[in-house]
């Protein structure tokens, strides 16, 4: 399987019974307490996706709270209903240390319910 080069973000979760993985549009998305929290988003081989970095899967209605304690996130240039951070960013690690803390204390601002298959 694949490995991706932030994965050390879903160290924070492992100890949590809930917590999963699984692809998600070429890259990894983590899930917790029933939600989906985090996509690990890198470049495809096929060029559809260029980004390199985490996608915060959050509400819209949630955007602002979130973005007034982590301020180096940005809603995502296409996927405008979750936020972003690009690996590159001179703050990423330390952005995404505090998200992942968040969101293992089960933050209720982070993380989306995944759609019911019919």
């Amino acid at each position: 399987m694949r490995t991706f080069d932030n994965e050390w973000i879903f160290d924070a979760f492992e100890i949590h019974p809930t917590f999963f993985a699984k692809r998600m549009f070429g890259g990894l998305a983590a899930y917790l307490f029933g939600r989906q929290m985090l996509v690990l988003v890198e470049p495809t081989r096929t060029g559809r996706w260029k980004w390199h970095g985490v996608l915060i899967c959050t509400e819209r209605a949630n955007h602002g709270a979130i973005l007034q304690e982590f301020t180096q996130l940005a809603p995502h240039d296409v996927l405008k209903k979750w936020l972003y951070i690009d690996s590159r960013h001179p703050e990423f690690e330390g952005t995404m240390e505090g998200v992942a803390k968040a969101i293992a204390r089960d933050d209720p601002r982070f993380g989306i319910h995944p759609r019911s298959r019919r």
